[in-house]
């Protein structure tokens, strides 16, 4: 936990305190700022103030008065719910003003960790309370030097050429008149990861077309399906480099099994296609001119594209989600759609865009890439050339 820059974003917020609250492991975010073991055994409810000014305060039960040791702070011990609501009192009374991990209307539900009966108790004392949203993505989605490094020039492009591989593998079975599955090559693209000292937190995408209309859609062991001449290949991929703190690189790709691809497809994935570049280009345009840039302004700017030609309500996700050591990081989402973010996009983070089409039982189609924001406020993208046309698989003439 770095004090000063959290108490400097205090100010910046305009705030008492941040008040990180916890109940049984409930807020994750509170035991990533504060650094607790995750094999700490916890059984109470505890909280940490982080005054703008000053030493913080650590709020424990009497009986895990060793949950907090690893934060340096005043302790105040509690036993019984009297103590602890007197205890609040006083913290309500020296700071009125409190951050915490809730969002307003539920508009960002990552930063939703407090539970609705505890916001009770700290308005009914008299606490004034704020979203805790912009210093959570401040101290956790953005990246140092050496997460930019690695995965720039290291995880990134190591993803593409594995994605790839893939593909070549689709073209080279089908050649070979060998059978072949979405599951054959989700486990080739494991076994690719794992040569290429790579993790995920879950197996990748591997869709034909109408398996591609359910946007996470995955094959397994017992449920996939062949992939044969004809079938529009979705593939979506995720991983890290293998060392601590590696931030994610994400991306999805389209293919079809043929020398040519059909005319509906090239048109349908041309309209994504053409909303993901209307988002980027929103981004590179804010940042050169040194203007801010939200995240729902970037889902409103690809989504657009696609309802003004009639597809809109195929579009059924939001555009694009942060990343970092999380796939699904905690900084802002791009994202008018589930949900609303209306936090700033910062340099040194990252974010996907990735609008799709999907209509059920029929095809599905997605492009996604990643944005990498740099300290300079250059729009980066890791993966390019990024994709302007489905890969024709069995084309004389493949290249990519």
């Amino acid at each position: 936990m770095n004090l000063s820059i959290i108490q400097s974003l205090l100010k910046k917020l305009n705030v008492d305190a941040w008040f990180l609250y916890d109940f049984r492991g409930s807020n994750s975010i509170a035991w990533d700022i504060l650094s607790i073991p995750p094999e700490t055994h916890c059984t109470r409810r505890w909280a940490v103030i982080i005054p703008v000014i000053g030493k913080p305060i650590k709020l424990v039960h009497a009986i895990e008065n060793f949950t907090l040791d690893c934060v340096d702070a005043k302790e105040i011990l509690y036993s019984n719910r009297h103590e602890w609501l007197s205890e609040l009192q006083k913290i309500v009374e020296q700071f009125p003003r409190l951050a915490l991990e809730y969002s307003p209307n539920n508009d960002i539900p990552t930063v939703s960790k407090v539970d609705g009966g505890t916001i009770d108790i700290l308005r009914s004392l008299g606490a004034e309370l704020y979203s805790s949203a912009d210093i959570v993505q401040h101290i956790q989605a953005v990246w140092s030097p050496e997460q930019m490094e690695e995965n720039i020039n290291g995880t990134a492009p190591k993803l593409r050429s594995i994605m790839m591989e893939a593909f070549l593998f689709i073209r080279d079975s089908i050649f070979a008149e060998k059978e072949i599955t979405e599951y054959d090559v989700q486990q080739l693209i494991l076994e690719l990861f794992k040569q290429n000292d790579m993790l995920t937190d879950h197996p990748p995408i591997v869709a034909i077309g109408k398996n591609a209309a359910s946007p996470h859609y995955g094959p397994t062991e017992s449920h996939h399906s062949p992939i044969v001449k004809g079938d529009v290949v979705l593939i979506d991929m995720w991983a890290t480099s293998n060392s601590p703190k590696s931030v994610f690189a994400d991306i999805t790709w389209m293919g079809y099994v043929g020398e040519t691809v059909p005319e509906r497809v090239e048109k349908l994935f041309s309209i994504i296609a053409n909303g993901r570049d209307a988002a980027v280009t929103l981004a590179k345009d804010r940042f050169a001119a040194g203007q801010p840039v939200y995240g729902y302004e970037l889902d409103d700017a690809c989504r657009n594209v696609i309802e003004e030609v009639g597809y809109g309500k195929y579009f059924i996700h939001r555009t694009g989600h942060n990343i970092t050591h999380e796939i699904h990081g905690a900084g802002a989402n791009i994202d008018n759609f589930e949900t609303c973010d209306r936090r700033e996009l910062l340099p040194n983070t990252s974010f996907s865009i990735e609008p799709g089409i999907y209509i059920a039982d029929n095809i599905g189609l997605r492009t996604e890439i990643d944005v990498v924001i740099s300290n300079l406020g250059e729009i980066l993208i890791p993966t390019e050339p990024i994709q302007q046309k489905v890969l024709p698989l069995l084309a004389t003439d493949f290249i990519w």
